[in-house]
């Protein structure tokens, strides 16, 4: 495969991230010349069970299945994102990955300095125009979310279902939306229930927060509670 395929292989696995099934493992390290991909994690880190996780299974099948050299960086505090993105652009990486929205800016400044590196963001938010070596990952919400909406208005036995979102912010807001026409769909007689853990990007690591928002949504009867909180 040309490594123009294997950038456009690596996007799409990430993209999918971990609902690929388990592929087989590398037993060799890269061979040379091998694609060579950094990604810098976003608020809350591996383990949160979403799009950290996510994006991190991705490129971990990408490195079984498509033999990449890829290397990984967790961000101790907000100001150390563009850092990180900067460190692997130094280190002459094929290709940068910053997982999520609050990347969008970091990665326009790091990108125009590196212009012969490669830069995906998850969640692409541009400030104007789109520097040629860069790529936005971009999903519809709505519509999964709609599905889960489905699902949430045919099982409630209480007609009350609940969402719990991470910042307050349009992007969330996509799935709260579509979870609300979903649920109409199945129980135009049901109610959702809805509240937010802040209005800054520390709401997606805010699990204490979460937790008494969906105690609350319990309390008032929900039986049914969708997330798009992060940690």
């Amino acid at each position: 495969m040309s490594k123009r395929g294997i950038f456009a292989a690596v996007v799409l696995t990430l993209a999918i991230g971990s609902t690929f099934l388990p592929g087989r493992r590398r037993h060799s390290t890269p061979s040379k010349g091998a694609l060579r991909v950094g990604l810098v994690f976003d608020i809350g880190g591996r383990g949160d069970k979403s799009f950290n996780d996510a994006a991190y299974e991705g490129l971990s099948r990408a490195e079984r299945e498509l033999f990449v050299d890829a290397v990984y960086l967790e961000p101790s505090a907000g100001e150390d994102r563009a850092s990180a993105l900067r460190l692997f652009a130094a280190q002459g990486l094929d290709l940068v990955i910053g997982v999520g929205f609050i990347f969008s800016s970091d990665i326009d400044d790091v990108a125009h300095a590196y212009p012969n590196v490669k830069f995906v963001c998850v969640d692409y938010a541009p400030r104007g125009s789109i520097g040629s070596n860069v790529a936005g990952i971009k999903f519809r919400e709505e519509e999964g979310s709609f599905l889960v909406g489905a699902v949430a208005g045919l099982l409630t036995r209480t007609k009350e279902v609940g969402f719990v979102g991470g910042m307050h912010m349009p992007l969330i807001e996509k799935f709260e939306a579509g979870y609300r026409q979903g649920v109409e769909a199945l129980c135009d007689r049901c109610v959702v229930h809805a509240a937010y853990a802040g209005s800054t990007p520390e709401a997606f690591k805010d699990p204490a927060k979460g937790k008494a928002i969906a105690v609350s949504h319990i309390s008032k009867g929900a039986d049914v509670l969708y997330h798009a909180s992060g940690a």
